[in-house]
């Protein structure tokens, strides 16, 4: 019986076709995915503008979502527009991904969040379902903000009753 001494080095042709199967997945996840994240950043910006106004911290809720609408309609962000305007028309039932939510603890401070889902259509019939979540104190745009799911539901809520 023969030995052989020689040892195989490298991949085989079949490792290396997974391989590029993978990176191909990847690839392709990151190129549907990455753009929301960037209006995401854009969001970000523009709640940051809003927030560092003057006079904000002591505007009514009419003006404060005047000039979302206004920074909406300028930045053309497309996953929010729908969510926004969508969000107006009843027949659609999408909420407004922007709330208004006092804090318990301050002075008449305000908090703007918003939250939305971006549905993505990946791959045959794999999706993906991207959460975005982003909140600002008026007047203080540098601020650290934590607000928990409660103060929320408690402003959909009165939303909710003065629509209605």
């Amino acid at each position: 019986m023969k030995i052989n001494k020689n040892k195989q080095r490298g991949a085989t042709m079949v490792s290396w076709l997974l391989a590029a199967g993978v990176a191909i997945l990847l690839a392709s996840a990151v190129v549907k995915v990455a753009p929301y994240y960037v209006e995401f950043n854009s969001v970000k910006g523009l709640m940051k503008n809003i927030a560092s106004e003057p006079g904000i911290k002591n505007a009514d809720k009419r003006v404060i979502y005047s000039k979302v609408e206004k920074y909406l309609n300028l930045n053309n962000l497309r996953s929010l527009e729908y969510s926004y305007y969508g969000s107006k028309d009843k027949s659609k039932r999408i909420k407004n991904p922007f709330t208004l939510t006092k804090l318990k603890k301050g002075n008449n401070r305000k908090v703007l969040t918003v939250t939305y889902d971006v549905p993505e259509n990946w791959f045959y019939n794999l999706n993906f379902l991207i959460k975005f979540k982003h909140s600002v104190i008026l007047g203080e745009p540098d601020a650290k903000v934590d607000i928990d799911s409660n103060d929320l539901k408690a402003s959909r809520e009165r939303e909710k009753l003065n629509l209605n």
